[in-house]
Parts: C-alpha cells; structure tokens; sequence
C-alpha cells in the first residue's frame, strides 16, 4: 500500500481494542455463514444430483462440484470480511479522510478533471473504432459509402441486446399491448432521460450518446474521488480507468444503462463515506431507477450509518441527528424501486408484473451457485456442436467473469472497506442467481468493487501498465466479438 495521508483504512481491532461483544459477533457469524451455506449445498446436492451419477466423475463435476466452489468461495469472502463487518457496525476502523482536505484542492481537481477528459477520450475513440470494425466485419457495411454518422448508429445498435427496448420506451413510454408490452422490464431512467434530451436532440440514439458520454465520464472521476481514501492517489487514478475498460464496458458505449449505473453508484459510495447520508440514499435512489440491482446499494449505505450511530453512542456524543439522517438515507434509497413498482401497478395492477414478464426470455430466480453449473455445460455442448462462437462470446465469458471476480474479491477482501464487500457479495447473489443468464459479463463489469480489487493489485507501476494491456486487449476482444454479431449481450 502506498503512503498517502489520505489512506486511512484500518484493519479490525486488535484483542486489546475490542468492544465488548465483538468477538461472540464474529464468531456467531461465521458460525451462521457456514451452517447457512453447507445446509444450501445439501439441500441443493440433494435436489440436483441424481445418486445413479454419482460415479460418474463428469456428470458430478458438472453437477455438484462447479456450485460447490462457487459457494465455498462466495463464503470464504464472507468468512473473512466478517470481522471487519463487525467492526465497522461496532463503529470502529475504517474511518475516511475527505480527500479534499487530505491533499491540495488545486491538485484534486486537476486530477479529476484530467481523469473525465482521458474517459471521455476512450468513449469517443471506442465508439469510433467499434463503428470501424463493424465497417470491416459486415457484409452489408462494407459495401456501401462511409458515413460515419450512420455507420456508429448501425454499428452500436446490436439488434438482439437491449438497447432498442430503451429507444422503444424513450418514443412511447410503457404500452400494455403488442411486443412492446414487454419493456416494462426496463427501468425507467436512461429512457426518461434520452425523451427530455430528444427535445432538442430529436435522434434517440444520439440524445442516449451524449448521456451516456457524458456518464461515463464522470463515472471515471467520481470512481477516482471515491477510491481515493481507500488505496491513495496512484491506485485511485488506476482504478478510475478501469471501471470503464473492463470486458463488458463496452456497452457504455451503446444505448444502455452501464454509464448511469456505475456514476450513481460510486456518487452514492462517495457520500456515504464521508457521511452524507440523505445525499448518498438519493444516488442509491437513482441507481435503483435505473436498474433493478441499483437498491442493492442500500445495503452498504445501511451498514456505514449503523456504524456512525453506534460510534456516536460509544463515544457518548449527539447521535439522534445522525439516527434520523440515516434512517431518512434509507427510506429515500428505495423510493426509485418503489417509484419503477408503482408504474407497474398503475398499468396493471400488479407491482411485480416486470418479474412475470421477464418469462419471456427464460428468467427466474436460481440458486447463484446452479448458474456456473449450466453455463459450463451449455459452453461444452455449444462447442461439441460446433458452436464455438456462442460458447466463447456467451458461456466462456461469463464463466470468467464469474470465476475471476470471485477470486478478485476473495484475494483483496481483508484491503477492501467492509461495505464495499457487503455491496459485492449482494450484488453478485442476485444478479448471478437467475436461469438463462446471458449478460454475465456486463453486470460484473459493472459491480465497482471489482475494479476497486484489481486497483489494490497495483503496487507498483509495471504492475498497472500490465493490468491495462490487459484490460485493453480484453476490451477490444470483446468489442469484436459485439461487431461481429457474436453472442454478446
């Protein structure tokens, strides 16, 4: 860890520093993550796995051992960041540092602004060299004239992802009838704000281009101000650059919701670290108007201010202010879930018709751990038939990133805040735990901690400029797969 007097995160207390019943706490907890997971796996083992297979080494690998290491992994995370979750609701460690007053307002806001023009220089030049590609790539394409206007709107308007239903519902809001009925399982956000842009932009496409620029952007620097008290200046200005270059972030560069997703969510971990409640519940609101997953963040926001108060209380300081702060925070957090529910009911009638209507494309909850185990197979089959472009663009990569987030975090769990692994691990449950998930790439890309864990590996600067290449070439990888038509979503 580099030394910067802004990086002030604290390991849990030691023996001597511990609140009364800290010590029960973790261990009551750890004891409670174990026994939930192993009766999980029994009950799961004892639905899934068919005791004629069990000699069968492949049909048990596939079946029991694959959602086996997903679990033991996803609770390995759990079990070592229990303590410092225990003590950050003890109130104690981790306490941030405004960067502002850390270091030199002059240099801060240099470094910001030098962070949003570099992201805002690789949205213009993704979003180019994309359209190019596909100019190559495309048969219909590259016969015709070069228009590079028209070229980026084909290029980038990939017909099977979602982004026509977002334009779709920026036209005409939410209809009940024909094919259409079926984008009420898009949040509200970007749409609602492409149809006010549109006002003078009158090109959807274009109007979700300049938000979405102008998102990803901000996204960037505001992933630097939040990750600064965290690992210091150089690992911040890294992880800031990464948040918009993994894998599935090319889809920033498309009318999607990637851009406005992560900035409200890093705005929300901004505040909430310096204690800005009702401010960080607002961006927490927002984020859950613009994606299911973004009231997950409430999560995080809860646990900070539970912490705050008690550390009050153990200091015997005002706290009812802070009480109220935090309860108000949390109350604003769902009101853009409760807002999405409530348009779900004026229609018809029934707050959760989005989950009745996402049938359509195959989607229900499943255990998290079952989703590793049917994209490994559909990757085998999709390759012994000869699919080997599904099974690369589609399972492969969404085992990967499956896999290395869960690797990412458990390796860097005891550096990252405790509310930051609190927020992935909730993440990572819900957005991985459906059947026939084919976006997998694209929701991890987008759960910051995941490049605030691969910041924390770059100690030194061949490390960063290592990570970048890589990131880069993945990036691009990616990006041709998404221009070749490939089954990237």
């Amino acid at each position: 860890m580099e030394k910067s007097k802004q990086s002030t995160i604290e390991a849990p207390p030691s023996a001597a520093e511990k609140p009364r019943g800290y010590s029960a706490a973790v261990l009551a907890f750890r004891v409670l993550a174990i026994v939930v997971a192993a009766t999980a796996f029994f009950l799961y083992a004892f639905k899934h796995i068919p005791i004629n297979k069990l000699h069968k080494p492949i049909a048990t690998f596939g079946e029991g051992v694959v959602p086996f290491l997903t679990l033991t992994v996803f609770t390995a995370i759990a079990f070592i960041f229990i303590p410092k979750l225990i003590a950050r609701i003890f109130g104690e460690g981790e306490e941030v540092i405004n960067p502002i007053k850390a270091e030199n307002r002059k240099k801060l806001a240099l470094n910001f602004a030098f962070i949003c023009i570099g992201a805002l220089m690789i949205h213009i030049v993704a979003v180019v060299l994309g359209a190019l590609v596909y100019y190559k790539v495309d048969s219909y394409a590259a016969g015709q004239r070069l228009d590079l206007i028209k070229l980026i709107e084909t290029a980038w308007m990939k017909g099977n992802t979602d982004a026509g239903h977002y334009l779709g519902i920026a036209k005409n809001w939410y209809v009940t009838e024909g094919d259409a009925h079926l984008h009420l399982v898009f949040l509200p956000m970007l749409p609602a704000l492409i149809a006010r842009l549109d006002m003078l932009v009158h090109n959807t496409f274009w109007s979700a281009q300049i938000i979405n620029a102008a998102a990803t952007s901000l996204a960037a620097g505001m992933t630097y101000l939040t990750f600064l008290p965290v690992m210091g200046s150089k690992r911040a200005k890294v992880g800031a650059f990464t948040a918009i270059l993994l894998p599935g972030m090319i889809f920033m560069n498309s009318p999607m919701t990637e851009p406005l997703f992560l900035l409200f969510t890093v705005c929300a971990f901004y505040f909430m670290a310096r204690k800005r409640f009702i401010v960080a519940g607002v961006f927490v609101a927002l984020a859950g108007y613009t994606r299911s997953l973004g009231v997950v963040a409430a999560l995080p926001l809860a646990i900070v201010g539970v912490g705050e108060v008690v550390r009050l209380i153990r200091e015997k300081k005002p706290f009812v202010k802070t009480l109220a702060a935090v309860a108000a925070a949390l109350i604003i957090s769902t009101l853009g879930t409760l807002e999405y529910l409530y348009i779900n009911y004026r229609l018809y009638g029934n707050c959760l018709k989005f989950l009745e209507l996402q049938q359509h494309w195959y989607q229900y909850t499943s255990p998290f751990y079952d989703t590793p185990r049917y994209m490994l197979q559909r990757f085998v089959s999709s390759w012994t038939e000869g699919g080997a472009e599904k099974a690369i663009a589609l399972w492969g990569a969404g085992l990967i990133a499956i896999f290395a987030s869960l690797i990412l975090v458990l390796i860097k769990t005891k550096r990252l805040p405790a509310h930051y692994t609190a927020y992935f691990l909730a993440y990572f449950a819900v957005s991985i735990g459906v059947t026939w998930l084919l976006s997998a790439m694209r929701y991890i890309s987008a759960a910051m901690p995941v490049s605030a864990a691969l910041a924390l590996m770059c100690k030194k600067k061949w490390q960063a400029a290592l990570l970048f290449i890589l990131l880069a070439a993945m990036y691009l990888a990616y990006m041709y797969m998404y221009m070749m038509r490939w089954d990237v979503y």
